[in-house]
């Protein structure tokens, strides 16, 4: 995700928390090489993936309606 618009200052509440649950569900979606690494060396890879997994479809039930 690119941060190419300019944002209205006239936006609501409602709007801003909905661009900034999309930006933190993008970050859950970035590969971290990093942490991966440490959950094979831990034995824990599937277990992290499943983890992800779950806090994502979590992340998506907190979606409101504007």
């Amino acid at each position: 995700m690119k941060d190419q618009n300019t944002i209205s200052n006239e936006e609501t509440k409602a709007e801003k928390y909905q661009r900034a649950l999309d930006i933190f569900i993008e970050s859950v979606h970035k590969p971290d090489p990093s942490l991966r690494a440490c959950a094979h060396n831990q034995k824990c890879y599937n277990e992290l993936l499943e983890v992800r997994s779950e806090v994502l479809d979590h992340l998506n039930t907190m979606r409101r309606s504007l």
